[in-house]
């Protein structure tokens, strides 16, 4: 399957992206406007956590629109105007030291945001889809956890710092299943499992462990590592997401929630010495205090959307990270001394 080439539904003319100026957003709009049947794609952002620096090498293009709105505006409704066949909710408070200082603004992305945008697709007879997060299967017992399913069972640990994040994706799920069933709209709700690749948020905190590494290691830092560094993860190219989200669009799924990610696991020692190997430095780590109620291992289960769409990962994540990092070569790390 060859990024590059995999092409809309030519139903699909007009798309809102709601925080499409971060990370997996900017990269969908790139490829939304690579495609001739498209005509017109809206970018909805706050630019709390995206940035206008993502969307640089889109703005030149006449398809493109940004509005700079707050989602969980009641205003957003009207001021979306126009027809669109598309529109996705990717806006969200994702970054944990963001979601710790800002509990509130983070559930109501997830509740009022979400309730604000299935108005505007049903002004629209749009279909809707609300990217959700791995996050929501919650803290897994080690001795009980393998690959995740759509319909695995969710351990949600409350009144901690995750919680926020994960109560909001939960009930954004359920008010976009419900809403849009109510309303007869036909909706998708994706569970993205740590998507990775050029544009990655790079501050450095907890939760965005590839770019804290590449950080780490091309400063010359030790790569601080959480516990032992045995917690197990599995990390998914952006094109390769993007892929993902393209077939299902394509093959008229409707109504299901879908995990997208890359099934092959890795340690986060083992991630560290990689990443060490790949940017030609010694491995030089620190080990600090494990996160508390951190999972211990987050993997997807993918059958169902290899069922529905034939799709699986193509890249490999050593070729992965070596276009990640030269990003961060020759961009990231200049964006984070800026910041």
């Amino acid at each position: 399957m060859d990024f590059e080439t995999l092409k809309v539904s030519t139903r699909i003319k007009s798309v809102l992206v709601a925080g499409g100026a971060g990370f997996i957003g900017s990269h969908l709009v790139e490829h939304l406007l690579r495609q001739k049947s498209i005509q017109r794609v809206l970018v909805v952002d706050n630019f709390i956590s995206g940035t206008i620096e993502n969307l640089e090498g889109s703005r030149g293009d006449g398809k493109l629109e940004i509005l700079e709105m707050d989602i969980t505006d009641p205003g957003v409704i009207d001021g979306c105007e126009g027809g669109f066949d598309l529109v996705l909710h990717l806006a969200a408070i994702a970054n944990p030291k963001d979601y710790e200082r800002k509990p509130v603004e983070t559930l109501r992305v997830n509740s009022q945001g979400s309730e604000n945008l299935v108005t505007i697709a049903e002004r629209n007879m749009a279909k809707f889809i609300f990217f959700s997060s791995s996050e929501v299967y919650g803290d897994q017992e080690p001795a009980l956890t393998g690959s995740l399913e759509e319909a695995s069972w969710s351990r949600i640990i409350l009144n901690q710092k995750r919680s926020p994040y994960v109560v909001g994706k939960c009930f954004g799920e359920e008010i976009t299943k419900n809403l849009c069933l109510d309303k007869g709209m036909d909706h998708l709700i994706i569970r993205p499992f740590n998507i990775y690749g050029p544009k990655m948020d790079m501050m450095t905190n907890y939760g965005r462990v590839i770019p804290n590494f590449c950080i780490w290691g091309l400063n010359g830092d030790p790569m601080r590592i959480h516990g032992d560094g045995e917690q197990i993860r599995s990390f998914c190219y952006v094109d390769d997401f993007i892929n993902a989200l393209i077939s299902l669009l394509n093959s008229g799924v409707v109504g299901k929630s879908i995990n997208i990610g890359n099934p092959d696991p890795i340690s986060i020692i083992e991630l560290a010495g990689l990443i060490s190997d790949i940017l030609g430095v010694e491995e030089n780590f620190g080990f600090v205090e494990r996160y508390p109620y951190e999972p211990f291992c987050r993997v997807p289960d993918i059958s169902l959307i290899k069922k529905l769409t034939g799709w699986e990962p193509e890249m490999d994540l050593r070729s992965g990270l070596e276009s990640t990092v030269k990003w961060f070569r020759e961009t990231g790390l200049e964006r984070y001394d800026r910041k």
